[in-house]
């Protein structure tokens, strides 16, 4: 045979080997390769090579058209949402053109409840419904059928009859202790200019000074003028324009309202004396609550008082004590019964001191406290009589 048949025969004989030696396409080429070599010296390619060629150039060839053409829809894609974000339009997550397309094509098929894919309606967002501003009146609050009615439970309690007379008759000891420490018996002249300083203390049917001349002992007629004294500079104002008193200003009105004739109106007596006690919690709690300038105040007036009292009664001082000792003390006096009056007033029955007595017995030097309860029907007034009148003879 010539080369040309030869080459015929060898490429007769690659096919028949190739088919024999195994199904493998690879190993088909790997075997036709080998027979290509060894019949083929002038290393020229057989037909079936150069279709082996073509065939990998061509998927090697698509392969690389197949990812520019994916990084290419990926950068049209995100210069896509780009806009769509600067628009203020929702966006969704980069997907590739051929991810894009499955979702599209599955959509129908994966709608509902386990959708992985999000669904955006397109109905229009109604208008947001006009906001009323809130009524200035605020509706009515039920008060519970359970609730407490004892709205005075904030007042202290009131004091039992023991409570006040400790107080009492302890103010009472202070007063005739101070006369015997800073006083004596002694008998001196009082003088024209004196009689009516004089005449300022003691009860009204007492001439204080015919009692200091005529009396044996005159430290008792001074007791009777300091308690009677101490009494009502700290109590309050009978009527409007008295001076003189201690006693707050910001109770007066309670005060005059327990005098007033209320006719043995029951709701009446319950709401005066609802009015003192609270009258003296708001002053002990706000009005009469320590400051510098009410402070200084008070006890200025405290501290005059006091004076006032030892100048009046200065020729039967005694010569040994202290003039300044005698006016810290009686201050101190002056302001316990102050708190003392302060607080019986606060207390929902009245206190009332009552000089009985005086002129007829001897000298009255403690007058007696009685605790009056308002009859709250037609009838009198109920009175207890808390501490005993205290007379010495002349």
């Amino acid at each position: 045979m010539t080369t040309n048949t030869g080459s015929t025969t060898t490429m007769r004989t690659t096919i028949a080997t190739a088919s024999v030696t195994t199904s493998d396409p690879s190993l088909a080429t790997v075997g036709t390769v080998e027979a290509v070599g060894n019949g083929n010296n002038a290393n020229r390619l057989s037909a079936g090579a150069v279709t082996g060629v073509g065939i990998g150039t061509f998927i090697l060839g698509a392969i690389l058209a197949f990812i520019a053409a994916f990084f290419l829809f990926k950068q049209r894609n995100k210069h896509q949402n780009a806009n769509v974000g600067r628009k203020e339009y929702p966006s969704y997550a980069d997907s590739a053109p051929d991810l894009a397309m499955l979702q599209h094509k599955s959509a129908g098929s994966l709608v509902g409840r386990y959708s992985p894919y999000v669904q955006v309606s397109q109905t229009s967002i109604p208008a947001p419904l006009a906001v009323h501003p809130p009524s200035l009146m605020p509706a009515p609050i039920p008060i519970p059928t359970n609730a407490s009615k004892n709205v005075t439970a904030f007042l202290p309690p009131a004091a039992d009859n023991e409570e006040v007379w400790n107080g009492v008759v302890h103010l009472f000891a202070l007063m005739h202790e101070h006369v015997e420490k800073y006083y004596r018996d002694v008998n001196a002249s009082i003088t024209p200019s004196m009689e009516p300083e004089i005449a300022e203390f003691g009860a009204k049917e007492v001439d204080m000074a015919q009692l200091l001349q005529e009396c044996s002992s005159p430290t008792a007629a001074l007791k009777h003028a300091l308690v009677t004294y101490v009494l009502r500079i700290t109590g309050p104002k009978q009527k409007e324009g008295d001076e003189g008193t201690l006693f707050p200003e910001e109770l007066y009105v309670a005060h005059a309202e327990n005098h007033t004739k209320v006719e043995s109106d029951p709701d009446l007596i319950a709401a005066t004396s609802l009015h003192r006690r609270i009258s003296v919690y708001l002053y002990s709690n706000i009005t009469g609550m320590p400051n510098r300038r009410r402070s200084w105040m008070a006890q200025s007036n405290i501290r005059e008082a006091a004076e006032h009292f030892a100048l009046t009664f200065f020729p039967w001082a005694n010569p040994t004590s202290s003039d300044q000792d005698k006016d810290e003390d009686l201050a101190r006096i002056i302001t316990d019964t102050l708190t003392m009056r302060i607080w019986l007033f606060g207390q929902s029955d009245i206190y009332e001191f009552e000089w009985e007595g005086v002129g007829e017995r001897g000298i009255v030097i403690n007058p007696g406290l009685v605790k009056r309860k308002r009859a709250e029907s037609d009838g009198d007034d109920s009175v207890v009589q808390l501490v005993e009148g205290a007379v010495v003879a002349r």
